[in-house]
């Protein structure tokens, strides 16, 4: 027996290590040790009341609030390991010391099934700043975005529930907030009622605070979500705008018209508010002390700021899009009256035979004075209108009308301001006529 042990020694050591060798080997190629590196590993505080316990607060950077983790091990087990099986922990009760601003935590990291020799953070410490806690009083504001309820409604009123918060935190990011703000979404709500909104903190340059600042904040209500009722009104379309007016026209003038543009607003409001309005004819009056055309002696335009109106009617509000409202006084002298000639009215002379006239508007105004029975007689009939077109071109002109009158009547058309003349000026488009005739002969060859 013992000579077949010793028989061919070596033949069997070298044999021995050869299959060691291949077995490392095989192991090595199909199963190697690798490496594997884990980012944004989110980096888990514990023992926060450690540092509370004094009436001091933390924050930590948002660099530092996640890290890379690397594990190493056998390709079969490296690769079966998720992002989520690893545990990145700093416990404050390790703090280093309290001596330095900031303090260092120690960090540790964990994973299922991998010893902790085999587990690598990106650095071993975290720097955190310990801080005095303050806190602060903010009313709530109500913010619906671009949202908007269904076409046929406005939003009316907005409240938050509560309409006041406490909020708790660093010293350094409270005194950083400037307002507190309940984002909402209205979308295709035709009703009142109340909907879930989400506090979002401004700070002093009106920047929304990061999701990792408010990790820091502590709510009195314990949630960032709240109650907010939206009570709905109903739109009104097609409210009539009338304008009164304050002040005299200068001696021998008279206020003979007020126009607004736009001529018709929306209005929202109660159905209360809504119906007043309806029995007022849906009417909304500009104030007269907001028209003043005291001394005027010609035509007069006053801008008018929206938010100006219904300054009086807290359950209306106007909901067009425009922003201002125009209003035109027309000032005429006294005993002269203001008349529309259709401009198909107005005879053109020396028009080249190759173009055709264009206007961009159907009537133009025509002012005349006479006795009061001669104006109560007068009709644009009775006057004949006429432009000049000789040497023209085609292209866009402004041109004089020539207005002659019946005897006993006068043109008081406003003034020009560069050569005082009574004047009536209609604006035309000469274009050139296309060739129809040529054409229809080309087509019949």
């Amino acid at each position: 027996m013992k000579e077949k042990i010793l028989n061919n020694l070596p033949l069997k050591i070298v044999s021995v290590i050869i299959a060691i060798i291949i077995w490392y080997a095989v192991t090595d190629i199909s199963d190697p040790i690798i490496t594997r590196t884990f980012a944004d590993i989110p980096v888990q505080i514990t023992n926060e009341s450690y540092i509370a316990e004094g009436r001091k607060t933390y924050q930590v950077s948002e660099q530092y609030q996640t890290m890379a983790v690397s594990i190493r091990g056998n390709r079969s087990v490296v690769n079966k390991v998720q992002a989520e099986d690893i545990t990145v922990t700093a416990d404050l009760t390790q703090i280093v010391t309290m001596d330095t601003d900031p303090v260092y935590v120690p960090v540790t990291a964990s994973c299922a099934g991998i010893s902790s020799e085999n587990i690598r953070t990106q650095t071993t410490t975290i720097p955190i700043e310990i801080e005095d806690v303050d806190s602060a009083r903010f009313p709530i504001s109500v913010d619906v975005g671009d949202t908007s309820p269904a076409k046929e409604y406005e939003i009316g009123s907005r409240t938050a529930d509560p309409e006041t918060i406490t909020i708790s935190g660093p010293e350094s990011l409270i005194s950083k907030i400037s307002s507190v703000v309940a984002k909402v979404d209205v979308s295709g709500m035709s009703e009142s009622g109340t909907v879930k909104g989400t506090l979002v903190v401004i700070d002093k340059n009106l920047d929304e605070m990061t999701e990792t600042q408010m990790n820091f904040l502590n709510f009195e209500t314990g949630s960032r979500e709240i109650d907010v009722t939206i009570e709905l009104w109903r739109k009104q379309t097609g409210v009539q705008l009338e304008a009164e007016y304050s002040g005299t026209p200068e001696q021998g003038y008279q206020v003979t018209e007020i126009t607004t543009t736009p001529e018709e607003i929306t209005v929202a409001g109660t159905e209360k508010a809504l119906s007043e309005l309806a029995a007022n004819g849906n009417v909304v009056t500009i104030p007269a002390d907001l028209i003043n055309i005291d001394g005027q002696s010609r035509d007069t335009d006053i801008t008018v700021n929206i938010d100006e109106l219904l300054t009086d009617e807290p359950e209306l509000k106007i909901t067009s899009s425009a922003e201002t409202v125009t209003v035109h006084v027309s000032i005429l002298p006294n005993g002269s009256q203001e008349f529309q000639l259709d401009v198909d009215q107005i005879q053109t002379t020396n028009l080249a035979s190759n173009l055709t006239v264009l206007y961009d508007q159907t009537q133009i105004p025509v002012r005349i004075k006479a006795s009061d029975e001669n104006l109560e007689k007068f009709d644009t009939s009775m006057l004949l209108a006429t432009i000049d077109l000789s040497g023209l071109t085609a292209g866009d002109y402004t041109v004089p009308v020539q207005i002659q009158l019946p005897s006993n009547y006068e043109l008081i058309n406003e003034k020009d301001e560069e050569n005082e003349e009574n004047e009536v000026t209609v604006t035309v488009h000469l274009r050139e006529k296309t060739d129809t005739s040529a054409k229809t002969s080309e087509d019949t060859n």
